[in-house]
């Protein structure tokens, strides 16, 4: 037990010695300036790469945001709580595993809405249902491990505010958006037939006619008052690729009769179509939305580009299924630092909440998902972390060392089988088989003297036999003196190797006894608790 204490003690030592080791190595860690290079995009991070600000902003405009730490699975059986739109801001500190990938795009083919924020999103979320090639251009100029993301003169060196490509629902009440240098670009190519058929088919639900601006269609003077029937029209198809209509806008609240929608405004008089640059129809110059008429085109699977900067496609919206899936090229419009800039917060709000119901944003793959240690994530950065480390390190070594032997066998020490009295009767035996009378003399006679010299107080070693009878005549004064000598010297005669007999020996033994009778010199047992 003595040396399990001395065990516990040492390695309570070691434990206090090695938390003031962490505790005086430990330094605390400045607040770093968060780099472009390495961002960190989550709602929870109020630091200039992160997005605090645009979560905060869609809660105080009474929109429904909520941070989802749960895997990209739940999405399909959430129930009630099911997101409208969910949205995913690159780039991520967890890797998009294939099989979240695949949950997220199924999601969206049943009428979700996918907006990834990336500037180099994952390939397996670069889909489309339509016939089309996406890519994302990234040979643009890359931040580095120094670039101070809150100062937005560097953020936005020689790049100047954008106006929309065309008013969309997304770009609805935007008159400049300022993007970054280091935005990147969605790319997009049609498929070939061979490439259209190869491959998969995805489900959709019918799809919605789509709203769109044109100053091909010019505003009538004064419109009639009532009419008594409704009138369909449609626009004619855009000229160029990258024309098509895509589906900004899935919950236009206009009824619509197959692949065209009822309006009850007179047509607009017939126009030819204005040419377009690629990029859309009738690519708007930046004035009010006033000055556009609401026309019904018939959705057409394709791209929609809506917002544009030095040949980069900043912000496309392409369709997957019943779903969407919205592309925008630069997290600088919604990060801290550049959601204050121009109209980049109105940008993010109609991007985001185009679509009434709950906004999810994803931090699991920001490192806060449900299944997190919470525990490290409260401690990180401090010496905690490394001392329940380490005692966890010890006492792993010290249940291993149980039972176990580091040196050489050593066997059990037998235990004593006879008590006092069997070893007095023992040692009597066999000293009165050998005839050894002097060692029994030896053993009484000097346990006697060392008790009477105790009792007299004198030095039982340096007393002389004259003086030790003098000195036990004097307590026992009928005890003669002379006699007392001769028997003292006659044992030191016989324990020193002098010839004696077994009467002889029985005699001295018999006197010495009466002796220590007569002094109070006889031996008491120990009284047992």
């Amino acid at each position: 037990m003595r040396q399990k204490i001395f065990i516990i003690l040492g390695l309570a030592l070691l434990i206090l010695v090695l938390i003031g080791l962490n505790a005086v190595s430990y330094t605390q860690k400045e607040a770093e300036t968060e780099s472009e290079g390495r961002p960190n995009r989550s709602t929870y991070n109020p630091g200039a790469t992160g997005t605090r600000a645009f979560f905060d902003l869609l809660t105080e405009t009474g929109r429904k945001p909520v941070r989802w730490r749960d895997a990209p699975a739940e999405l399909l059986t959430s129930g009630k709580n099911r997101p409208a739109t969910f949205v995913m801001i690159g780039p991520f500190r967890k890797e998009l595993a294939e099989d979240e990938a695949k949950a997220i795009l199924q999601w969206v083919s049943e009428g979700g809405k996918l907006v990834l924020i990336d500037r180099r999103p994952p390939e397996e979320l670069l889909k489309t249902s339509a016939a089309w090639k996406l890519s994302f251009n990234s040979y643009f100029p890359e931040p580095s491990f120094t670039t101070d993301a809150s100062d937005q003169k560097a953020m936005t060196a020689g790049v100047k505010a954008v106006r929309p490509v065309q008013p969309t629902v997304y770009t609805k009440g935007i008159n400049g958006v300022q993007p970054s240098v280091f935005a990147t670009s969605v790319d997009f190519a049609g498929l070939t037939e061979e490439e259209a058929q190869k491959k998969p088919l995805i489900v959709k639900k019918t799809p919605v006619p789509m709203t769109t601006f044109s100053k091909a269609t010019p505003k009538p003077a004064t419109p009639p008052k009532s009419f008594a029937t409704p009138t369909t029209y449609s626009t004619p198809k855009p000229v160029g690729e990258g024309a098509g209509i895509g589906s900004a806008d899935q919950n236009d609240p206009k009824k619509t009769e197959g692949d065209k929608l009822v309006m009850k405004t007179p047509p607009p008089p017939k126009a030819p179509p204005k040419a377009g640059n690629g990029n859309g129809v009738g690519i708007g110059d930046g004035a009010d939305d006033s000055d556009y008429d609401i026309v019904s085109t018939p959705s057409q699977p394709a791209p929609v580009v809506h917002l544009t900067a030095e040949k980069r496609n900043l912000l496309v919206d392409v369709p997957y299924g019943a779903g969407q899936i919205v592309f925008l090229t630069d997290p600088y419009i919604v990060a801290n630092g550049g959601i204050n800039q121009v109209d980049n917060a109105s940008l993010a709000v109609n991007v985001v909440a185009s679509r009434s119901g709950v906004i999810a944003f994803d931090e699991y793959h920001h490192g806060y998902g449900a299944n997190a240690n919470r525990f490290f994530q409260f401690f990180a950065g401090t010496p905690v972390v490394p001392i329940f480390i380490q005692a966890v390190v010890l006492l792993g070594l010290l249940f291993y060392s149980q039972s176990r032997r580091f040196a050489r066998a050593v066997p059990d020490p037998e235990p004593n089988r006879l008590s006092k009295l069997e070893y007095i009767s023992a040692m009597a035996e066999l000293q009165q088989r050998t005839r050894a009378y002097d060692l029994a003399i030896e053993n009484i006679y000097t346990d006697f003297r060392r008790r009477v010299a105790r009792l007299v107080g004198v030095d039982a070693l340096k007393v002389r036999p004259h003086n030790l009878a003098l000195l036990i005549a004097e307590r026992l004064p009928d005890e003669n003196a002379a006699e007392l000598e001769r028997l003292i010297e006659r044992c030191e005669d016989v324990m020193h190797g002098d010839a004696s007999g077994k009467r002889e020996v029985l005699q001295l033994t018999t006197r010495l006894r009466e002796l220590e009778a007569k002094l109070g010199l006889q031996r008491r047992r120990k009284s047992r608790k």
